[in-house]
């Protein structure tokens, strides 16, 4: 099973936000994940366990040069918000 990140500044509104339309779309898919929510300060390299980082804030650059961190904004304006969870999907799936 994959493990997907959504992360914002608080962990809690815009996070939230997001997880029912990343889950109801890789649920579609037929792309098991598990989901969980974090404040960017909770970002540390070493503790993250992520296929993917969906974020709605700036990430440390130790964090992007590591991982999969794609854009939660489109999934909040609705402008790119197919091509995003498109993005989110492949990368669920492109990692072996």
């Amino acid at each position: 099973m994959k493990t997907v990140y959504l992360v914002c500044a608080t962990g809690i509104a815009t996070s939230s936000m997001l997880r029912v339309k990343v889950l109801d779309f890789l649920e579609e898919r037929g792309i098991e994940v598990e989901v969980f929510q974090y404040r960017v300060a909770e970002m540390f390299p070493e503790r993250i366990k992520a296929d993917v980082i969906v974020a709605t804030t700036s990430m440390p650059p130790e964090v992007t040069e590591k991982f999969t961190v794609i854009s939660g904004l489109p999934l909040l304006t609705g402008i790119g918000e197919e091509e995003t969870l498109e993005a989110i999907a492949n990368a669920l799936t492109d990692k072996k």
